[in-house]
């Protein structure tokens, strides 16, 4: 094999190499931005005290998770579309991680005067 024709073909190799290269490397830069970053799942707390839900509007994202904790002497109970508790008993509590969107209002079955609403974005 002569000096030119080996020069054209390790031109044509390096030429080749060097598309793959910026292939690559273009497709993981395109990748990179496209992919978004994932909010870190939280847990959040609900207190039932003197009667209440504290906070009585909640707002959290897809995923998280909240706990109701009843400080109060008596059992309670987080009871609404979608969001079912059961009895809470006295220094007790119960969790609930949202799986979708959507705002639900909830009582407490036992003193229906107790309100509250979880807003999952």
């Amino acid at each position: 094999m002569n000096h030119n024709k080996l020069n054209r073909q390790i031109g044509r190799t390096l030429t080749c190499f060097s598309a793959f290269l910026l292939f690559v490397f273009c497709t993981a830069s395109v990748a990179q931005a496209q992919s978004k970053p994932k909010a870190a799942k939280k847990t959040v707390v609900v207190n039932i005290k003197n009667y209440e839900f504290s906070p009585a509007t909640l707002t959290v994202n897809v995923g998280d998770t909240v706990v109701w904790r009843n400080g109060d002497v008596t059992p309670h109970t987080a009871t609404g579309k979608g969001i079912n508790s059961g009895s809470i008993a006295a220094g007790g509590s119960w969790s609930f991680t949202a799986k979708k969107k959507g705002s639900f209002a909830y009582i407490c079955t036992f003193h229906p005067t107790m309100k509250g609403k979880l807003i999952v974005k």
